[in-house]
């Protein structure tokens, strides 16, 4: 099964998105998350870590595991705090819950979207302080 990192990262009411690039064959032009596919072996947090800086250039400071997410890849999803600016090719912005609703967003994504809207602040306190990283 393909092991997939995800980073959530809030920014006062606001969350990260990028947009894939409208040639990729996989999921062209759609709205996600940053993260991207493990390689090598790697840990979820490894590949968070590498992709979170491929990607947009962030620099992880803080990640919280959350429930992987089983579908046709396993979602390792992290609430995540970066420091910098976005700097990457693609389209990318911040946007609300409301917002990220009307966006083309894959369907595990989107199912990401609603765990936000409806579970987070229930979903933070069920997260094992022993498990935040860094």
């Amino acid at each position: 099964m393909t092991e997939v990192a995800l980073a959530l990262i809030r920014r006062g009411e606001r969350w990260f998105l990028q947009r894939r690039h409208p040639e990729n064959p996989v999921l062209p032009g759609l709205w996600e998350f940053p993260g991207g596919k493990s390689e090598g072996g790697e840990q979820p947090l490894e590949t968070l870590e590498r992709e979170l800086r491929e990607e947009t250039g962030l620099v992880l400071r803080t990640a919280r595991p959350c429930s992987v997410i089983e579908g046709p890849a396993r979602l390792h999803p992290f609430l995540v705090e970066a420091d910098g600016d976005p700097c990457t090719d693609l389209a990318w912005g911040w946007f609300t819950v409301e917002e990220m609703r009307r966006l083309p967003i894959p369907p595990m994504n989107r199912a990401l979207i609603e765990w936000l809207a409806k579970d987070l602040q229930a979903a933070e306190l069920r997260v094992d302080p022993s498990h935040l990283i860094r």
